[in-house]
């Protein structure tokens, strides 16, 4: 693999058990505290804050299939930000209860650059979403991280979003990268490719990382970023966005995400509902179908039944087949999907900086891969610019 570094790296991903809860299954081991301590991450670009699994929790509590918990008693970098539990909203996953704190971040686990980052201490969590979860915590890489307008009362139907109830935390993880030098400033990007139908399934996420081995691909789209709502901003979605099943049009207007912390198909509950009905047992194609502002076409995605049909490995529904499309209440007009077609594309999130302080989402950027299905039926004339600058 052909990776161009420029003050950035990447990082190995390794694959869980793919379960029916909706995450992905895809982990990197860090390290976190003095000494480290491993620990299975989510790099997550469909959440706004970092958490962690920790001792805070009852011995009989937050129980999930990684089954590891960060011990802050044992950490000599731990610091408290805020011992005042926190409730944080997981939509239809339930409630995380937490406190705040700070530690050093290794990446990878025991080697590599460090930094010190702002965590959510998780004391107590419960439900078979949290029992089938693949990895112990997970750090935010949201498109947006202004979260101070949003009001406490608000439903959040997503997998998990926090509201600023505390003004010293500070979860910008990527920001912290730029800040520090790791990615530089002219390379903004978060690459993400997986490889599930390995003998021994590899993947990584990149900062600051091109694999130029797509240079000269012509088979690719770019998704501008488009704010959802106010309260979910952080999501990297793109407007104007269709859903087809076997060529009839099922929902329209809707707002199409791609979430590294997601495995499955989920979003506005009619739509949802109506496409898991009319997948759940045949096998008739999906069609994602992207538009610009003035209704023009632009790109369209091709997901067939080996795609969206998955064998569940481990939890509940283990060793059968479940198309994975899930409806949400309260998610109007969204489509929002993870590892179930990401895995079979190479996916770059781009960020523009502003200055220091302050980086902006541009957009995602969407290849086929060489050998892999033909997800994306656009052929492009000229190679994507991102190559280029």
């Amino acid at each position: 693999m052909d990776l161009r570094h420029c003050s950035g790296f990447t990082l190995p991903l390794q694959k869980g058990p793919f379960q029916n809860n909706g995450a992905t299954p895809w982990y990197c081991e860090l390290g976190i505290g003095s000494p480290a301590q491993k620990l299975k991450m989510c790099f997550d670009t469909g959440s706004n804050f970092n958490w962690v699994t920790s001792n805070l929790c009852s011995d009989d509590g937050c129980k999930h299939y990684a089954n590891a918990r960060f011990n802050l008693n044992l950490s000599s970098t731990f610091e408290w930000i805020n011992q005042d539990v926190q409730s944080v909203n997981f939509g239809p996953w339930g409630t995380m209860q937490v406190e705040t704190g700070r530690d050093r971040l290794c990446l990878p686990y025991h080697h590599g650059p460090s930094i010190v980052s702002d965590l959510f201490l998780a004391s107590e969590y419960s439900g078979t979403q949290f029992e089938e979860l693949d990895w112990d915590g997970g750090i935010g890489l949201p498109s947006s991280q202004d979260i101070t307008a949003i009001a406490p009362s608000a439903s959040y139907p997503f997998r998990g979003h926090h509201t600023n109830t505390n003004s010293n935390e500070d979860f910008n993880f990527f920001l912290t990268l730029l800040k520090m030098g790791l990615v530089g400033t002219s390379t903004p990007y978060i690459s993400v490719q997986t490889e599930p139908l390995c003998d021994h399934p590899t993947g990584y996420i990149g900062f600051g990382t091109l694999d130029r081995s797509y240079a000269s691909s012509l088979e690719y789209l770019f998704l501008p970023w488009s704010c959802y709502q106010q309260e979910a901003s952080y999501l990297w979605t793109t407007a104007n966005t269709t859903v087809k099943v076997n060529g009839n049009t099922i929902g329209t207007n809707m707002f199409f995400a791609l979430d590294t912390g997601s495995s499955q198909f989920k979003g506005d509950n009619s739509v949802l509902t109506q496409v898991y009905n009319l997948t759940k047992n045949d096998g008739p194609p999906v069609s994602i179908m992207l538009s610009d502002e003035n209704g023009i076409e632009y790109g369209e995605l091709n997901i067939t039944r080996d795609i969206y049909q998955c064998k569940i490995e481990a939890g509940e529904k283990k060793g059968k087949v479940v198309s994975q499309f899930q409806g949400l209440p309260g998610a109007d007009d969204m489509l929002l999907v993870g590892s179930v077609l990401m895995d079979h594309l190479y996916t770059v999130y781009e960020y523009e900086v502003i200055s220091n302080n302050d980086i902006r989402p541009k957009g995602v950027w969407i290849f086929n891969k060489p050998n892999g299905p033909k997800i994306i039926k656009n052929r492009q004339t000229s190679t994507a610019s991102l190559f280029s600058r």
